[in-house]
């Protein structure tokens, strides 16, 4: 079906209105009709845009190469001013450091670089700081701005390094036995005394950590324990030499009835008489020393031969001594006359027989009359309480009990350690050092102060140390070699002018007890031992404290039986071997460092390890902490191993 409109009129109007809109058109103006028609305008847009856009993506493309440009070369600035910091030495910007800084920078920006050119970087070190700065700068040319009179974009940038350091606790352990005294190599050209390395290195040490302080409130603190066989920390735990009332029972030697063994000798004294025993007769004689009643004896006279015999010591019914002699006493007979007449007898028959008897009594005390006789090594017990307040000038000196030539002695601060175990193996745990699992080694012990007599330090005592090699009780060896080295200090704010004065008076003499030093090193820098005050003194500041032990050495670790040491004198005293040599004194003594340095660590101690002029051993990069050992082959690089500690234990950072 077809449906269709039969409305002609409606039609009609529809045309009608089309026809008057077309001819309304007619009367516009053409460029009017033309900006209101949406017809064919993209052309002439994209022709109007080409030169803005161009402009905006050649400058986003020359601004992203120069930032590129500006970030590499400050980069590169960063890395120069912190390597010149590095090697600036002390207070002076040298021009080495300087150096250092420009290949540096010159490593880490290459001219050319995304077309850079006219590069420069420049260096300086305001006077009075610890600071480097720097500056940089560079042309690059543009790749697309230039056809907009923009050719070329300057560069330019600013770096700042500088050495900062935190509150710092630096325990210095230093090997000064008897090696130091020998020379070794410059580094380039002609030698130098080695204890003499070791002081300009520790003061090159010190200037670098103070240049770091400088204009900061960092508090550095120093201790210091030179080591050989022993180690002088008399003054330490002592109560006389300090008003620490804490430290009276910390030695053998504060009670006035104090007493202590030492491996030594004393005076025998003996008093001799000499009178006559007669055989036969009943008249008075004359000895040659002096007129003696006559012994009565048998009334009957001897022949010539029996004489001879009574006067070799045979003895005769009513002559013989009744009851052993005194202690100490000894009695000889000689032969003196037969019928009056001299030794040299030729007569016969019996006459009256006389000999001469010599009567010594010895003593370990002078008596009216005695004299001295001999020297008995072994073992004695020597009153200490004089002794050890002897230590303090205002305190006279103490007779030299192994002397009879009217010697003196003092304390000059140096202890036997106290009582220990003599096993192995020797480790340490989380029950802190122990040996054969007994923590009853209280030599090992670090923090624990002194409860008990075998908790005790004792007074070691140079001048009566003497030891025997055969074992033999009465036999003259001379003295005992011993060594006490500079006296030990605590951890102390110090000038330059007191750590000068203090490495002057080191000393080189003795054999090298690495033990030794470290247990003191430890015990010193301890922030739970017996010295916890001192450590744990807050800064003032409000930071915290890096603690640092610095431990060099210039050999191998020794070990000496016939030696006087901490330990006493290994070869009587037993104290380490305990009687056994398996494994051997030396071994025990190195069990005994290596677990020293991990008691150290334990702590979250630092602990650097310098060897100089010696191996960098296996043992000691073990006992360093990681990173932490290092190997000087002359004073040279012994000063640049001191530099390198110091500059970690400074913060290096960039500040700008």
């Amino acid at each position: 079906m077809t449906i269709r409109t039969t409305d002609t009129s409606h039609r009609h109007d529809a045309i009608a209105t089309r026809s008057a809109a077309h001819q309304g058109d007619g009367h516009r103006p053409l460029f009017n009709r033309l900006l209101a028609s949406k017809r064919g305008n993209v052309l002439p847009i994209v022709a109007a845009s080409i030169l803005p856009m161009a402009a905006m993506i050649g400058g986003a493309v020359d601004m992203s190469r120069a930032y590129m440009v500006k970030s590499r070369i400050q980069q590169a600035c960063d890395a120069g001013v912190l390597a010149g910091r590095r090697a600036m030495q002390q207070s002076d910007y040298s021009d080495a450091a300087k150096t250092q800084a420009r290949n540096f920078f010159d490593i880490n920006f290459k001219e050319g670089y995304n077309d850079s050119a006219d590069v420069t970087f420049t260096t300086s070190n305001p006077s009075g700081s610890s600071k480097v700065l720097g500056s940089a700068s560079t042309v690059m040319p543009t790749a697309i701005m230039g056809m907009f009179g923009k050719e070329t974009i300057s560069i330019a940038v600013e770096c700042e390094a500088e050495l900062n350091l935190s509150n710092s606790d630096v325990t210095f352990v230093l090997d000064v036995t008897g090696s130091m005294n020998d020379s070794i190599s410059v580094g380039g050209g002609g030698s130098i005394v080695k204890m003499t390395a070791l002081r300009n290195s520790v003061m090159s040490f010190y200037d670098t950590l103070a240049n770091a302080a400088s204009g900061s409130n960092a508090r550095v603190r120093y201790a210091f324990v030179p080591y050989s066989t022993n180690v002088n920390v008399g003054e330490l735990i002592y109560s006389g030499t300090s008003a620490d009332a804490s430290k009276s029972g910390w030695l053998n030697g504060t009670g006035v009835n104090d007493s202590w063994n030492y491996q030594s000798r004393i005076p025998i004294y003996r008093t001799t008489t000499i009178d006559c025993q007669v055989y036969g007769g009943s008249q008075s004689i004359a000895c040659p020393v002096r007129t003696h009643a006559a012994v009565s004896g048998d009334a009957t006279n001897i022949n010539r031969n029996r004489c001879q015999n009574y006067g070799d010591n045979v003895s005769f019914t009513g002559f013989t001594a009744t009851g052993a002699p005194p202690a100490g006493t000894t009695i000889t007979y000689s032969r003196y006359s037969w019928g009056g007449a001299a030794p040299s007898w030729s007569a016969t028959g019996t006459r009256q027989c006389v000999r001469q008897r010599t009567t010594h009594v010895d003593s370990d005390q002078p008596t009216p009359g005695s004299s001295f006789a001999y020297w008995q090594y072994a073992q004695h017990t020597f009153k200490t309480y004089d002794f050890v307040r002897s230590i303090s000038g205002n305190n006279p000196a103490v007779p030299t009990p192994s002397e009879v030539n009217g010697s003196t002695s003092r304390w000059t601060g140096c202890i036997e350690e106290r009582d220990t175990i003599g096993g192995s193996p020797i480790a340490y745990g989380s029950n802190g050092i122990t040996v054969n699992g007994s923590t009853q080694a209280h030599d090992l012990n670090i923090d624990s102060a002194p409860t008990s007599a075998a908790t005790q330090w004792r007074p070691y005592w140079e001048d009566v140390y003497f030891f025997r090699n055969d074992g033999k009780s009465l036999k003259n060896y001379g003295g005992g070699y011993t060594a006490c080295p500079t006296k030990s200090t605590l951890l102390a704010n110090m000038t330059r002018s007191e750590v000068q004065t203090y490495v002057n008076s080191l000393v080189a003499i003795g054999g090298t007890y690495h033990d030794v030093g470290l247990l003191w090193g430890a015990r010193i820098a301890s922030p739970q031992g017996i010295f916890a005050s001192n450590v744990n003194a807050p800064p003032g500041n409000g930071g915290s404290v890096g603690r640092h032990v610095i431990f060099m050495t210039d050999g191998d670790l020794t070990s000496y039986d016939f030696v006087a040491s901490m330990y006493g004198i290994e070869m009587y005293d037993r104290r380490i071997t305990d009687g056994s040599n398996n494994p051997t004194q030396l071994e025990r003594q190195r069990q005994r460092y290596l677990a020293i340095c991990e008691a150290i660590k334990g702590k979250g101690i630092r602990l650097w390890v310098i060897a100089f002029g010696t191996t960098l051993t296996t043992d000691l990069q073990t006992c360093a902490s990681t990173g932490s050992a290092y190997t000087a082959s002359n004073s040279s690089a012994l000063n640049t191993a001191f530099q390198n500690i110091a500059k970690q234990i400074s913060e290096l950072r960039l500040t700008k």
